[in-house]
């Protein structure tokens, strides 16, 4: 499909429904395919997120994490919010030092990825750390239960075993891998 043509979802009008300083829930008015309109709702995120694969030779580190929304503890890459004037990369390092305790001596953009585009625009900027040391500081106790480091075949035993249950660590998780060369 060319820039020029039509696109099959056209919005007609959007209004917001609650905001707040991280999202804001719109109710859209659609158009689909010139013929149906429909009431669509979604989360809008002023800002892009980061997310950070911390390498270290043959090992990753995560993050152990309760997330309440789905009432389960996981294992997850050191992830959050830009703040506004906060540059992607001044954002990734702030986010692995606060949950990880640890400083990533090179930061480098390793992907982007929506977290969910059928009802949010939540992007993810992913960066790849390596040369990472012990911060004078630990992690956050309030986000962050245990910061571990696993090899890359206990990694993917645990993508095998869905014990690794969110995709904005997957998808990074075995890029990273695969640009290794492995299966």
């Amino acid at each position: 499909m060319d820039s020029n043509d039509e696109k099959p979802w056209q919005v007609r009008g959007t209004s917001t429904l609650h905001r707040n300083p991280y999202f804001s829930v719109l109710q859209q008015d659609v158009l689909v395919n010139r013929e149906q309109q429909i009431d669509f709702y979604s989360i809008w995120f002023p800002r892009p997120a980061v997310g950070i694969v911390g390498r270290r030779g043959n090992e990753m580190l995560l993050v152990r994490q309760y997330r309440f929304l789905v009432d389960e503890y996981v294992w997850a890459i050191p992830s959050g919010g830009v703040a506004e004037g906060e540059s992607l990369e001044d954002a990734a390092a702030r986010e692995f030092r606060e949950e990880t305790g640890m400083i990533a001596g090179s930061l480098r953009p390793l992907m982007g990825c929506y977290a969910s585009y059928g009802c949010s625009n939540q992007r993810f900027e992913i960066f790849l750390a390596t040369d990472i040391t012990p911060a004078p500081d630990s992690f956050d106790p309030v986000e962050v239960l245990a910061v571990q480091w696993f090899t890359t075949d206990k990694i993917l035993e645990m993508v095998k075993n869905n014990a690794i249950v969110d995709n904005l660590s997957l998808s990074p998780i075995l890029l990273s891998l695969l640009q290794d060369g492995r299966p």
